[in-house]
């Protein structure tokens, strides 16, 4: 509860309302500046019967005004000391202008005005305060000074101004629970998208490891007929140990050759949720080697024109990099391009690093380009796609690793771009 003899000002902490909130009181103290500097200008040209008295303090008023609009430009810093100069300052001026200008029947408007900017700016109890204190004010000026009203002229602002605010009050205390039933209905939306980003991305991990599967059966499927065909041959040459030896050596490489693919997978599949400092070069690097069954029919241009580093989760920047790949060579394959071509081009930008992905397949149809990283848009008609892949590829990206997915029309096909911020 605020203390009637020490006016507290409630500032916002949220920074969009606070900037807000500062940016009225600025627009607020220059049309304050402004309207009594045309008052000011009128009364030297005698247009307006104002009294020296009440002339010089509007030259008061616009200064102490014009100084607190200087400080706000400057720093924020400065809103609840404005705050108490406009108020209070405005206090004064109108006291003077209730005193002096008593002809002017609609002077008291100004006091509403004042009430309702303290309940704006200056919150709730600080409204309520300011109200008190113009009720005190008013009463004792209507017994101390001839101020030219009657008792039902002063009867009627008097209730006039206390259901004004209690106007105030109902609607600062609507928008105060609006705002926090908006806050809990966003929290609520935020756990529930949380929720379903975890489901979908289980039901893509299940999907994304038989891609793997499928991987590793592209890179066994060589070596496996490879080592049948040794041994059909060792079979015939039993007696030549040299042979023997020879040929043991290479279905040895074999199985470490395929054996690395397991591990390989393997490292690609674990969750690490601790981020690395790596270089991406590194991780591209990876993909293509761990796809390379796959980019057998496909030339690949590679332009490096990155030094430094990122940090994040590499893992999860592969899994990206093998979804943006496969969706490439399927729609290679589907188009049937003669020329197959997926081009990588790595380049800094200011504190960024930049991944584009080029292909030559012709570009995603209009139709799609706009929802493309949406949950269950797919592709992939033939091959019976989920739909997840370019959608848990921007989670991963915008919200793991605070980056920026986005895809755009390239020369001659779709060009994808995986924008990260580098470690300086």
């Amino acid at each position: 509860m605020i203390s009637f003899f020490s006016p507290k000002v409630e500032y916002v902490e949220n920074k969009y309302a606070k900037e807000i909130q500062s940016n009225l009181l600025k627009s607020i103290l220059l049309i304050t500046c402004v309207i009594s500097s045309i008052i000011v200008l009128l009364a030297i040209l005698n247009m307006l019967p104002l009294g020296k008295t009440y002339t010089t303090v509007l030259y008061f008023y616009i200064s102490i005004n014009a100084v607190m609009y200087y400080l706000m430009i400057k720093n924020d810093i400065y809103y609840t000391f404005s705050v108490n100069i406009l108020i209070f300052s405005s206090l004064v001026t109108f006291s003077f202008m209730t005193v002096d200008a008593t002809y002017d029947e609609f002077r008291f408007i100004w006091f509403f005005l004042l009430s309702f900017t303290a309940f704006v700016l200056g919150g709730k109890w600080y409204g309520v305060l300011i109200s008190f204190i113009v009720y005190v004010l008013i009463i004792l000026l209507y017994f101390i000074a001839e101020l030219n009203l009657s008792k039902y002229v002063l009867f009627t602002f008097l209730g006039s101004f206390l259901v004004f605010n209690m106007f105030n009050l109902y609607f600062i205390n609507k928008i105060k629970i609006d705002v926090n039933t908006l806050q809990e209905r966003i929290c609520e939306e935020t756990d529930k998208r949380q929720t379903q980003e975890q489901v979908l991305l289980r039901q893509y991990r299940m999907t994304n490891m038989g891609e793997m599967i499928d991987a590793i059966a592209h890179q066994w499927r060589q070596p496996l007929a490879q080592g049948n065909m040794i041994l059909f041959n060792m079979l015939e040459e039993l007696d030549n140990k040299t042979y023997l030896e020879e040929k043991i050596e290479e279905l040895t490489k074999l199985n470490m050759h395929m054996s690395q693919t397991i591990d390989d997978f393997r490292f690609l599949l674990n969750e690490s949720k601790n981020k690395t400092i790596f270089d991406i070069h590194t991780a591209i690097e990876e993909v293509l080697t761990l796809m390379k069954k796959q980019l057998e029919t496909i030339n690949i241009d590679y332009t490096n024109r990155v030094t430094h580093k990122i940090k994040g989760y590499k893992n999860e920047l592969i899994q990206v990099l093998v979804v943006l790949l496969s969706n490439a060579i399927e729609v290679l394959e589907i188009r049937d391009i003669q020329n197959k071509k997926i081009s990588f081009l790595l380049e800094e930008c200011d504190d960024c690093i930049m991944i584009h992905i080029d292909d030559n397949a012709g570009g995603v149809e209009p139709s799609v380009q706009d929802k493309l990283f949406d949950p269950y848009i797919s592709t992939k008609q033939t091959s019976g796609g989920t739909g997840l892949g370019l959608y848990i590829a921007q989670i991963i990206i915008e919200d793991n690793m605070r980056g920026k997915l986005s895809v755009k029309d390239g020369l001659h096909g779709a060009r994808f771009t995986i924008e990260i911020k580098r470690e300086l």
